[in-house]
């Protein structure tokens, strides 16, 4: 009887995964044996078990060193991160993504992770059709395969933000003679799939959570919509992108979700499997899924954080709200620097982010072994509002535009933006309205790059969205040597050759 074994045919010839630590809870369910054998895939059961593990290795991917944010907030200059208080991911505020002159970088260089969750969506996009249909509650054939499909999408579009042109692997290999090399795939040809993949989705998955429970934290056709829009918006399609937001946007309530006006239960978005939740990563300490290494451990202390007492020590937070960014941004109005943002009256930039502070202790009252337990949240009604509004701004319906950027605005007791700001002051308005509406969220890198105002932000990246300059893609990721080793095929990203 063979343990299982899913090659991970991107990393080195002859490199797999062997009882991944991340599904083997939902995998091995009667025995060692290979789950891609007739045994395994036999039923409901068992397609909702490869379908949670391929769920959970996503957020094995993202919650890892705190990757979601480490890559999506931290070059944007959404924190203060010194030398001092976050050795390792300070540099990355510089553009420093090859950690040359610091070190400790190689695992945030790395997109093994995200291959393992490839793979597994892959092998489930292979399975799950060849089970009988007999073994379903009606539907939830259907609703897994779409699922699937998804969680492939969503991988192979958050690393190519990442890493730019990545490897396109779509077959489930299941025996290690079978594994292969595969080179880098220009990343409009990875987008086109990842679109594919969706639209099979759309077709597939229901239009609003099936339980209660899921709400959020499992794919419906609103999640698969959202993420068509911001691959749509990536691609500079803003065609498409207000094609696939109008239904999203003029009715949200056939999916499931409202525009949440009551100020406790914004409030209470960042814990997640809120109304306006279209996609997050489920981080719940009453499911065991509470995190030791939450963004909370990087952004709290006391009262908030019982394990942190820094009093005015700058350097004793790994992660403080840079002042600079928050002035630029928030008015002292606005009510979502009022509930996410604490501000010490005495020691003025201790400027502590507590947006994400749903924790719990282990150990009760002792209070020293804290589980940090807010979800991260990919998606929302409000981001998708302001994607589609910087679609119909892009295709030259301002008006509309400026409706739903005032919508986001007025919940959060701002007013509307100025009549008199139009053309590109209304748009760098709209961008600036994402970034306070999406704060620490995990968007502001990717935002900034795709409407070409990172400068405003982070001006270490001037020229790096146009070709020719010497900084030109600056902005992805270099991979680390040891996925070179045995593989002839592989690049180093492009603006990383020769310098790491």
């Amino acid at each position: 009887m063979k343990r299982f074994k899913y090659i991970i045919p991107i990393l080195l010839a002859g490199w797999f995964l062997v009882n991944s630590t991340a599904c083997n809870k939902v995998l091995e369910l009667e025995s060692k044996e290979n789950p891609s054998s007739g045994k395994f895939w036999k039923n409901q059961g068992d397609a909702l078990a490869g379908l949670l593990g391929g769920y959970s290795l996503l957020r094995d991917a993202l919650t890892d060193e705190n990757r979601y944010y480490v890559y999506g907030d931290v070059p944007a200059n959404t924190f203060r991160i010194t030398y001092y208080s976050d050795y390792a991911i300070h540099q990355l505020r510089e553009g420093s993504f090859d950690g040359v002159y610091y070190g400790y970088l190689e695992n945030l260089q790395n997109w093994t992770k995200f291959y393992k969750a490839i793979a597994q969506a892959n092998l489930l996009i292979m399975k799950i059709p060849d089970i009988p249909e007999a073994t379903f509650t009606s539907g939830y054939k259907d609703y897994f395969l779409g699922e699937a499909y998804f969680l492939r999408a969503f991988n192979y579009f958050f690393i190519s933000k990442v890493w730019g042109d990545v490897p396109l692997v779509l077959e489930a290999v299941e025996d290690v003679d079978d594994a292969k090399n595969y080179g880098r795939e220009k990343q409009d040809i990875v987008l086109a799939k990842c679109l594919e993949d969706l639209d099979s989705a759309v077709a597939l998955l229901p239009q609003m959570p099936v339980n209660t429970s899921d709400r959020g934290v499992r794919a419906t056709q609103a999640s698969a919509l959202a993420l068509q829009a911001h691959i749509y918006a990536w691609m500079k399609n803003y065609e498409k992108c207000e094609e696939v937001t109008r239904d999203l946007v003029a009715n949200p309530g056939s999916y499931g979700l409202t525009f949440v006006t009551d100020s406790a239960q914004y409030e209470a978005i960042s814990v997640g499997r809120s109304t306006e939740g279209i996609f997050e990563i489920n981080i719940n300490y009453e499911q065991n899924e509470g995190s030791s290494q939450g963004i909370g451990q990087k952004t709290l202390y006391a009262p908030y954080l019982a394990t942190r007492e820094p009093g005015s020590n700058l350097e004793g937070v790994p992660w403080l709200v840079l002042r600079e960014t928050m002035n630029r941004l928030f008015t002292p109005d606005d009510l979502r620097r009022k509930i996410w943002i604490f501000e010490d009256p005495i020691a003025q930039d201790m400027l502590m982010l507590r947006k994400y502070a749903k924790v719990y202790y282990r150990d009760g009252d002792e209070r020293r072994d804290p589980r940090y337990s807010n979800n991260i949240i990919i998606n929302r009604l409000s981001d998708v509002i302001l994607l589609r509004a910087e679609a119909l701004y892009m295709n030259g319906d301002e008006p509309g535009a400026r409706t739903l950027v005032n919508m986001t605005r007025n919940r959060a007791g701002i007013g509307d933006v100025d009549p008199g700001i139009t053309g590109d002051g209304f748009f760098r308005e709209l961008v600036y309205e994402r970034q306070r509406e999406l704060f620490a969220e995990g968007h502001a890198f990717w935002d900034l790059l795709r409407t070409g105002k990172i400068t405003d932000f982070n001006s270490i990246f001037n020229g790096a969205l146009e070709p020719g300059h010497t900084a030109y893609g600056r902005n992805y990721w270099p991979i680390p040597r040891v996925l070179f080793k045995d593989n002839l095929l592989m690049k180093q990203t492009p603006y990383w050759n020769g310098r790491l």
